[in-house]
């Protein structure tokens, strides 16, 4: 049976699996930069650590935003709700996650399907993209 902090926790194990992995490429980003020494084809090095340094930039900005989805799950309320279809954290756009062979969709609370979500009692249904959701659990106010 999936559970809120189940879930949750799920979650924060795989943000933080991100993170240790962004982090280890960086690190070798930054390595593999800064040991690129300059040869006689001088513009063939600047480009290389141009090149280098975008996606040192890249990574830096997905470290950033893991870290705003790690603190943003445990800071902000987080509302799960289980349907027919699936089960629905609101609370950080990370898009499909399995859990115990189960779908679990982490979407924001900008989510279109969210309003339906939340506004619907447990037990009852509602038609999203001509698809009839059943709420199963989890009915919000």
């Amino acid at each position: 049976m999936l559970t809120k902090s189940g879930v949750i926790a799920e979650l924060d194990k795989q943000l933080q699996t991100k993170l240790s992995y962004l982090t280890t490429n960086l690190q070798q980003a930054i390595y593999s930069r800064n040991s690129d020494t300059k040869s006689s084809a001088g513009d063939k090095f600047e480009t290389s650590r141009e090149m280098a340094q975008i996606e040192i930039h890249k990574i830096e900005s997905e470290i950033l935003k893991t870290q705003q989805f790690i603190y943003d799950l445990f800071s902000k309320v987080t509302q799960f709700i289980i349907t027919d279809k699936g089960a629905f954290l609101i609370s950080i756009p990370f898009g499909k996650l399995i859990l115990n062979d189960e779908k679990i969709f982490c979407i924001s609370k900008n989510a279109p399907i969210t309003k339906h979500l939340i506004n619907t009692k447990k037990k009852n249904s509602f038609l999203y993209n001509n698809i009839k959701y059943n709420i199963i659990d989890g009915y919000i106010k």
